[in-house]
């Protein structure tokens, strides 16, 4: 498991903005890490939301 998969997803479940961390090179990310790398200002393009939780999965 060298990259770490971050989707942002809205609080109506639609899927923002994705984002992969190569674990290798940066190593350990702790959760404010993880909030800043959603792009400011985001918004859901589908509903307009501005609020967020985020799902984590590892790839190889």
């Amino acid at each position: 498991m060298s990259k770490l998969v971050i989707t942002f997803i809205c609080e109506n479940r639609h899927d923002v903005e994705s984002v992969t961390i190569d674990l290798a090179r940066k190593g350990e990310v702790s959760r404010e890490d993880i909030w800043r790398l959603m792009t400011r200002g985001s918004r859901c393009a589908k509903c307009g939301s501005v609020k967020f939780v985020y799902r984590t999965r590892y790839k190889e």
